[in-house]
């Protein structure tokens, strides 16, 4: 099996700020649960338990924002076992 670093992108904020260039949006949280509902879909599309996951980052936008509950459905979906490290960007106001 190869080993990857998986980076998963939460695009949701609070506010989106003035340097930010990512794929981000503010006030659409309404949009949240399908946009996590697909992202578990495309994981088990690209079967991405067929790697030794080393490292899981998950980033943003502000994934901090998102209910814990959608954080730990993502994670259901990856083996982590071999994970030496789980990242989740936070913004302390809202995580």
């Amino acid at each position: 099996m190869k080993d990857i670093g998986l980076y998963i992108h939460i695009p949701f904020c609070k506010s989106k700020c003035y340097y930010c260039d990512f794929n981000s949006y503010a006030n659409k949280e309404d949009l949240i649960e399908r946009y996590v509902e697909a992202l578990k879909q495309e994981l088990k599309a690209e079967n991405i338990n067929k790697y030794n996951i080393k490292t899981i980052y998950i980033g943003g936008g502000t994934p901090s924002i998102i209910n814990e509950q959608y954080i730990e459905e993502i994670l259901k979906e990856i083996n982590t076992s071999k994970a030496k490290e789980i990242t989740i960007e936070v913004n302390p106001r809202y995580g």
